[in-house]
């Protein structure tokens, strides 16, 4: 027996450690088992316990009381409602722990209950404990109630004890012994009430719970979108909110399971969109690096270096809400800072054709566009990589354009490769930046 007393006792000093130095996210991430788990084993050494000894009625109902409280310690944890399993768990453990109290203060030997002794041959002492013990199971019951923030009315429960200890204070025990069967019904009609309460509290969670997914799942599909991924994902997202929409009148058990199925969803989601932001952020960065070996001046360069290095410090720290804000304008900073290098450029190659000798052949303009292309071309080779899709098809240009630089003096069909090879830069591009 001692050795399960101090079973409980640990088991009671672990979780009160939980509490203690755990903060309640990192609590409901990843110590919810645990607690389930410790509250467990304490049900089933107590249960252990009371298939050795005579228990009475109320050291039962106790026993059904806690394990009441790990059921709904259960629910409360998978709906995510750390405040509440927080109390289901302590409820639970302090019942057990009283519950191997009450046995190891009880006589090896023990006797009916009180309802059934003889009031001729009854003992003062004994009825006084037992008044004693159903007060402790009435203040337990009304403990769990303040800590839920529910209403429970327990005054018929003390007026009757107080009664009854007034009746055997003026030795009428046979009075206190006949009042304590109406005692107890008054306790088990407060533990009836209380689970009720404790039902209703956890559906109404459930349904601000969904709720609060309802409005996840918003903001989850419009980031999908602005982040252009893939229309499966959309769908998936589409079909979860759709979904838990239609639980308004469901039991907390469907709303329970369908919120289980979106949270793997949620996390389907935020990996890819760790992903995609990692490849948009790398593709970031070697624009601004092509962009920093540009010959000319460039004014706004050095704003979309300071964005990019903040862009930086937040995917290091997984804030990809504010990274995708700050990506999506760092990217339009690029764009325009490439249109107009673009622009300047087709400028300058404008002035320059116009400038041109009559005398420049088309053959010396197609060399030149030639030379360009190819330096357009090892660039594009740097910035794709190993990528299967991407390669083949510049490998392909690559070709082409050898067959161009070989038939430089016909013109006509050069400028066809060429047109060619343009097309295929561009899909390139199209593909890789999707």
């Amino acid at each position: 027996m001692r050795k399960i007393i101090s079973s409980i006792v640990l088991l009671a000093l672990v979780s009160s450690m939980i509490f203690s130095s755990i903060p309640v996210s990192v609590y409901a991430d990843s110590q919810s088992d645990s607690l389930i788990r410790i509250a467990s084993q304490a049900r089933d050494q107590v249960k252990i316990q009371l298939s050795k000894v005579d228990a009475t009625q109320e050291i039962k109902d106790k026993f059904e009381l806690g394990s009441e409280q790990i059921k709904l310690l259960i629910e409360a944890v998978s709906i995510e409602d750390v405040p509440t399993a927080r109390q289901h768990f302590l409820s639970a453990m302090t019942i057990f722990n009283n519950i191997i109290q009450q046995i190891s203060d009880r006589p090896s030997t023990a006797k009916a209950e009180l309802s059934g002794v003889d009031p001729a041959t009854a003992d003062t002492s004994r009825i006084a404990q037992e008044l004693d013990r159903l007060e402790r199971y009435t203040a337990q019951l009304k403990r769990i109630a303040i800590n839920n923030e529910f209403a429970l009315d327990s005054s018929k429960s003390y007026n009757l004890i107080e009664q009854a200890r007034n009746d055997l204070r003026d030795g009428n025990s046979d009075l206190a012994i006949s009042a304590i069967p109406e005692i107890k019904q008054s306790i088990i009609e407060l533990n009836q009430i209380l689970k009720e309460k404790t039902r209703q509290y956890t559906t109404e969670r459930a349904k601000t719970l969904a709720g609060k997914h309802l409005e996840d799942l918003d903001r989850l599909i419009e980031e999908a979108e602005e982040m252009e991924v893939s229309d499966g994902t959309i769908g998936k997202l589409l079909e979860a909110r759709k979904n838990l929409n239609s639980l308004s009148d469901a039991s907390v058990e469907q709303i329970i399971n369908e919120v289980k199925r979106i949270m793997s969803v949620k996390q389907d989601f935020e990996k890819s969109k760790a992903d995609r932001i990692e490849s948009r952020y790398q593709d970031l960065e070697s624009k601004i690096d092509r962009l920093s070996n540009y010959p000319s001046d460039i004014p706004e360069l050095d704003k979309a270096k300071t964005m990019y290095s903040e862009l930086r410090d937040l995917v290091s720290t997984g804030n990809y809400n504010e990274a995708i804000r700050l990506l999506n304008s760092l990217n339009n900073l690029i764009n325009e800072i490439q249109n107009s290098i673009t622009d300047k450029e087709e400028a300058t190659e404008a002035t320059e054709e116009r400038h041109t000798s009559l005398s420049d052949s088309k053959a010396d303009r197609i060399k030149i566009k030639i030379q360009r292309l190819e330096v357009e071309m090892n660039q594009l080779d740097e910035k794709i990589g190993d990528e299967a899709v991407s390669k083949r098809w510049l490998n392909n240009a690559f070709s082409l354009l050898e067959d161009a630089k070989n038939q430089v003096d016909s013109s006509d069909n050069t400028l066809k490769i060429i047109m060619k090879i343009e097309q295929i830069i561009k899909r390139i591009n199209t593909y890789y930046n999707q």
